[in-house]
């Protein structure tokens, strides 16, 4: 179980098309938080949300879902997901094969749906997203409820979906669902039991900066922001409010389906063999036919029909890379003449053309194969702007040392830079740890081996160092922790050996790295004690601005000037 809450900072009286939709993650569900005695509310009146995604961000709905699950765990394997969904879509499709489940019966409703190579979105598609209720009408009293009995927790926010996921009927499903609140009794601390099968544990060790605002997606196509905001709750404390006039009576059979207990599940397991068929029948239709479709249930015929949609994408470009990155190793680029090197494609980003190697970046190696695809006749591929994209492929092309020659000691456009990296697909860290990384920033050290009873010196690698300190810096802004204590202490002392290290490592890299540091860390009066000793130290040397290379002749024009 992992959570994400979808938050617009803005006062309802604004006009909200001025104002970009943004979600906060990890989030937090309302708290639960009754006022003493009774209370009389008024009834609910103004603009009700029917599909809040839907209405706050209509060019991608699931768009949400995708941002908040890869900023939470960036390594999580979507392909091995069979259905995204939301639970509403569920709902609909399990009152279709028992309408008594429903509330008010079978009601006419419609998904959008869209197959990749592996997985099928199912998107509710509304007639109506928002809906205004007017003074004379009587709808309830169930959201001015939940406004006097719960209390936000996160800043601006006007809704609450977690994700959960969860095998069904031998298909992986990934469901978003809203969340009422939260009752912090049950609560106790964030850890989540051992045998819950969940996303939550593996958030547990995130340290998120709060209320920092950012595009998401390296694109910058995304009208969606993030902000880092929230905590995470555990499954046993969310609360479902439900609320009806006195003389109607709540009946949890109504209330069941929606919260899937146990004991539900039993009594309705020919309803959910059906619905697990359903699901099957549908993924694969969709995949058969083209990949895109749009299923709607016919009240007059009492039937389900399964139409073919032209191509309409649910979701951005780099996203897409996600869900299908475990075929882009297939993807092949124009051969070149033997001898003359690795293969390069022509590919204007923005307004610039690029002569790429497609083998060191999979998401314009994908992007490139689906436009093949698309127009086969085509010779010119362009994609939009990519942030900091010059400097990205200089890092990949000549070692990523050059990326702090290129930038400024500003961490804002080295947190653009990694965020460039990860939509690039680029694996920045090849699977090294905190320790592989000081390891090879031990390299730079000169060694001494016995050689015919006397010590020959052995040149350090000053090249593999300053590479490796670019790793230790996306490590910090991008890559996640076991431990976060005992990795703490492995980070501060990487960093403590550039700083201490001027010959090797220049003004820049020492600057950039301490200053990601102590943003992604809690340092200790001591700690930082340390640091400014090795600043004085070298202003009295007057190596601190040095921005000058002591390495020798081997790189003549790209020396480190860092």
């Amino acid at each position: 179980m992992y959570n994400s809450c979808v938050a617009y900072p803005f006062d309802n009286e604004i006009c909200q098309d001025s104002v970009a939709p943004t979600i906060a993650i990890p989030g937090c569900p309302p708290l639960w938080s009754p006022p003493k005695g009774t209370r009389k509310v008024p009834k609910d009146s103004g603009s009700i949300y029917i599909a809040q995604n839907a209405a706050r961000h209509p060019e991608s709905p699931l768009e949400p879902l995708f941002r908040a699950l890869y900023t939470t765990h960036q390594s999580f394997d979507i392909g091995a997901v069979d259905l995204v969904t939301d639970r509403n879509n569920i709902r609909k499709l399990l009152s279709f094969i028992n309408p008594s489940l429903s509330r008010n019966g079978l009601e006419p409703f419609t998904i959008e749906i869209e197959a990749t190579s592996r997985t099928v979105m199912f998107c509710r598609a509304e007639t109506e997203t928002v809906r205004f209720v007017g003074p004379d009408e009587f709808v309830g009293f169930g959201h001015e409820f939940e406004k006097a009995y719960t209390r936000d927790k996160v800043s601006g926010s006007t809704g609450h979906h977690r994700i959960i996921t969860y095998s069904f009927g031998g298909l992986r499903l990934i469901v978003r669902y809203e969340t009422d609140g939260y009752v912090d009794s049950l609560s106790g601390s964030s850890a989540v039991g051992p045998d819950e099968n969940s996303l939550s544990s593996m958030m547990e060790s995130l340290s998120l900066r709060p209320s920092k605002c950012v595009p998401c997606g390296a694109s910058g196509r995304s009208k969606l922001l993030l902000r880092n905001e929230g905590q995470t709750v555990p499954a046993d404390s969310i609360l479902e409010i439900k609320t009806r006039v006195a003389h109607r009576p709540i009946s949890m059979q109504e209330v069941l389906p929606q919260l899937w207990i146990k004991e539900w599940e039993e009594s309705h397991g020919e309803d959910l063999r059906g619905l697990s068929s359903l699901f099957k029948k549908l993924i694969g239709l969709v995949k058969g036919n083209g990949g895109t479709a749009i299923l709607r249930y016919d009240t007059r015929n009492d039937r389900l029909e399964l139409w073919t949609a032209a191509k309409r994408k649910m979701l951005p470009d780099d996203l897409y890379f996600r869900l299908d990155h475990h075929d882009t190793e297939g993807v092949t680029c124009e051969k070149a003449p033997v001898g003359s090197g690795p293969s390069k494609t022509l590919l204007k980003i923005g307004n610039t053309l690029y002569n790429v190697d497609l083998s060191m970046i999979p998401y314009l190696a994908s992007f490139v194969s689906f436009e093949r695809n698309r127009q086969p006749q085509g010779s010119e591929f362009t994609h939009g702007d990519i942030p900091l994209f010059d400097t990205a492929l200089q890092g990949l092309e000549s070692g990523y040392r050059f990326c702090f020659r290129s930038l400024p000691v500003d961490l804002a456009q080295y947190h653009t830079l990694c965020e460039t990296y990860d939509f690039l697909g680029v694996d920045v860290l090849g699977g090294q740890t905190i320790d592989n990384i000081f390891a090879d920033l031990r390299a730079c050290k000169t060694d001494y081996e016995l050689d015919y009873k006397r010590y020959r010196a052995i040149k350090g690698d000053k090249t593999l160092a300053r590479d490796a300190a670019f790793r230790l810096l996306f490590l910090i802004l991008r890559g996640e922790f076991r431990d976060e204590a005992r990795d703490s202490a492995k980070a501060y002392n990487a960093v403590l050996f550039i700083v201490s290290h001027s010959g090797t490592f220049k003004y820049r890299t020492r600057s950039v790295l301490r200053a990601a540091y102590e943003e992604r860390f809690v340092v200790s009066p001591k700690q930082r004690a340390r640091l400014d000793e090795w600043n004085k130290k070298l202003e009295g040397d007057g190596a601190l601005y040095d921005d000058k290379t002591t390495e020798d002749s081997s790189e003549p024009y790209y020396s480190d000037e860092s």
